[in-house]
């Protein structure tokens, strides 16, 4: 396969980091994809059951992005969701009209992975991070998702994308499952601390790839399986910033429940009190002094020209 170097995108990364990312940083050996794995799509019935393969778990600390990486959680969910459409649907992604086809990086190649650092940064950019970001929505990535896939609508692809939340949501397990039969999916979490008067106060959040989805409807339960772009065997170890880690799956179970949260007006310290009905995540890697609640998730559907 032909590959062009970073170069082709070094004025895009000009623009989100300030720098241009020096070739070669990484140096671990080549990485596999996940084991041999079947795609199930079940949606029928009273259960349901649903497993994509070979998606990708790119790595969001990253020494050339902004804040290293720290807030790009978005950015890097989403990279993992764009790369499986590009990879199995062959829908054509790119930063510029006449540039590399997102696909022709490999996330997992060191050779490629100043490329796609390049392609997250380039796609927080688009998300509306900005130049000091605490982080990004997801409705910025959906945009971020629109800017890529220019070319392949006006190329005659049908694209499709939307968000679609937790509150209130009977059967949010069962909508997950339908729309991940297409694509990953990219779902956020809030962070929560449970105050003395028994609300829940956030305190920031957390997105995330999903690939796997199964469960019984009407239980009020759904056991999910991430790609979490924060979370590797080799966290925090030397040089960690500048390789890429090892697709690592983490298994997690969602219940629904209903919670009462409480914000606070920074300027007239008015206290407002909602109450919702989120979906708790627990997992055996998903543990502290916070609460994680789902609260949506963005979905992205294609299909080729016809004729």
């Amino acid at each position: 396969m032909k590959r062009q170097g970073i170069a082709v995108l070094a004025g895009v990364a000009a623009v989100f980091a300030g720098t241009v990312l020096p070739a070669g940083t990484a140096a671990a050996d080549g990485l596999p994809l996940q084991v041999p794995c079947t795609e199930q799509k079940d949606v029928t019935g009273t259960q349901f059951a649903v497993n994509l393969c070979d998606v990708t778990d790119a790595d969001q600390f990253r020494t050339h992005l902004t804040k290293e990486g720290s807030v790009h959680c978005g950015p890097t969910s989403l990279y993992n969701a764009m790369y499986y459409l590009g990879e199995h649907k062959g829908l054509p992604m790119r930063v510029v009209p006449n540039g590399q086809l997102m696909t022709e990086y490999d996330p997992h190649d060191p050779a490629d992975y100043d490329e796609a650092t390049t392609w997250i940064g380039w796609l927080g950019y688009k998300a509306g991070m900005g130049s000091d970001p605490s982080g990004s929505s997801a409705a910025g990535n959906r945009a971020a998702f629109d800017a890529a896939t220019v070319g392949a609508k006006a190329s005659g692809w049908t694209v499709n994308r939307g968000g679609t939340g937790s509150d209130g949501l009977p059967e949010f397990g069962l909508e997950m499952a339908k729309r991940l039969r297409q694509a990953p999916l990219q779902m956020w979490y809030g962070r929560y601390v449970l105050n003395e008067d028994n609300t829940h106060t956030r305190t920031g959040g957390h997105a995330v790839t999903v690939v796997a989805a199964k469960g019984d409807v009407g239980s009020g339960k759904v056991e999910l399986t991430l790609h979490d772009p924060a979370r590797s065997d080799d966290h925090k170890t030397p040089g960690y910033k500048d390789t890429q880690s090892q697709i690592r799956d983490e298994k997690v179970t969602l219940y629904r429940v209903a919670i009462r949260t409480k914000s606070v007006d920074e300027e007239t310290g008015v206290e407002t009190i909602k109450q919702h009905t989120y979906w708790r995540l627990f997992g055996e890697n998903y543990t502290g002094t916070t609460l994680q609640y789902v609260e949506a998730f963005n979905w992205f559907e294609t299909a080729p020209p016809v004729g």
